[in-house]
């Protein structure tokens, strides 16, 4: 039987809320860094690759002309390899990337599970396995990068109650496994629909969550918490409630969301009132054929194109990047 995967405990939200405010909205990139594989197959222990590690390369000069310091977040396979370990952390040595912890948790030791859809996410684990796996990437990261990561995502955003106590034991500040507005319950996961977008406490001044930015847009977008995720739940549904702009939920991500949509995401998120604009993507997506949405030359240009398009945007309306060090002095005091 799954856990509790009402993670954050809603219940404290009501208090949690408005908890502080940059002076003006801002922007970060969490990038789940973590090793290809073929996204259409079962998961595996060991079928898949790191060879699209140097072409990170490519978007962190982009990120340096754009004085955005994005968050890498590794998994095992990254860490655990000298080579791809050394690449990243060559950024995080030079101040231009900060480094953060992401669980995979059919890649990452103890192997005390069996490797199924279920067990994908680690919220499903036993307790006392998810702690294992996660301290084993911590201890590892901190060996291999010298420093001790202070934010977390959970693969397949499968965070759950368990994994707040691990987080407070381990010294990790704030978690980035939430994805408001989605829920992944009928995958055996969690269930964010309900979550706020903006940053709130989980424990007071213990762990912050930052969630990953989705909005809805559309004519009824005011009501979509209810429409989209209670009455409209099959693709179906919510592709004719896009088509007619009635509602349409609009992920802050170059993955799946065309360039004019993300646009008016941002303006929604701002128009929302979001204090931290979290973009995210999966490193494998930076290079060709290793993502559905890299699968040619043209779709690695267009991914760039995005972000450079997304960058003079958030320029044009004066939203910054904000680094995870600024996060942490401003949430939880220098």
């Amino acid at each position: 039987m799954a856990k509790d995967k009402q993670f954050g405990l809603l219940r404290n939200l009501s208090i949690n809320q408005n908890i502080v405010q940059f002076n003006q909205p801002r922007y970060v990139i969490t990038v789940d860094t973590e090793e290809e594989f073929d996204w259409d197959k079962p998961f595996s222990r060991d079928q898949h690759g790191l060879s699209h590690i140097p072409a990170i390369d490519r978007f962190q000069k982009l990120c340096n002309i754009n004085n955005v310091k994005p968050i890498y977040l590794v998994d095992y396979p990254i860490v655990n390899n000298p080579q791809a370990a050394e690449f990243i952390k060559h950024y995080c040595d030079s101040g231009s990337a900060d480094i953060g912890i992401q669980l995979h948790p059919w890649v990452n030791p103890p192997f005390d599970e069996e490797v199924n859809y279920y067990n994908s996410y680690s919220c499903n684990l036993l307790p006392e396995l998810e702690r294992a796996k996660l301290t084993n990437l911590y201890n590892l990261i901190v060996q291999k990068f010298n420093m001790n990561p202070q934010i977390y995502r959970a693969g397949r955003y499968g965070a759950c109650t368990n994994t707040i106590s691990i987080l407070n034991d381990l010294g990790v500040k704030i978690d980035t496994s939430v994805r408001s507005r989605f829920s992944y319950a009928s995958q055996y996961g969690p269930d964010y629909s309900k979550f706020p977008i903006n940053p709130y406490w989980i424990t007071d001044k213990k762990l912050l969550e930052l969630p990953i930015t989705s909005v809805f847009a559309g004519l009824i977008g005011n009501f979509s918490d209810t429409f989209f995720n209670d009455i409209f739940d099959s693709k179906i549904a919510r592709s004719l409630l896009s088509r007619t702009h009635l509602i349409e939920r609009i992920a802050l991500t170059p993955e799946g969301t065309p360039i004019n949509k993300a646009i008016n995401g941002v303006n929604r998120a701002l128009k929302e009132g979001v204090e931290i604009l979290n973009f995210s993507f999966h490193s494998p997506s930076l290079a060709v054929g290793y993502t559905p949405y890299v699968r040619t030359e043209e779709d690695l240009e267009n991914f760039y194109l995005w972000w450079e398009t997304i960058f003079a945007h958030l320029a044009d309306k004066g939203v910054k990047a904000v680094s995870l060090d600024e996060i942490i002095a401003l949430y939880y005091g220098k």
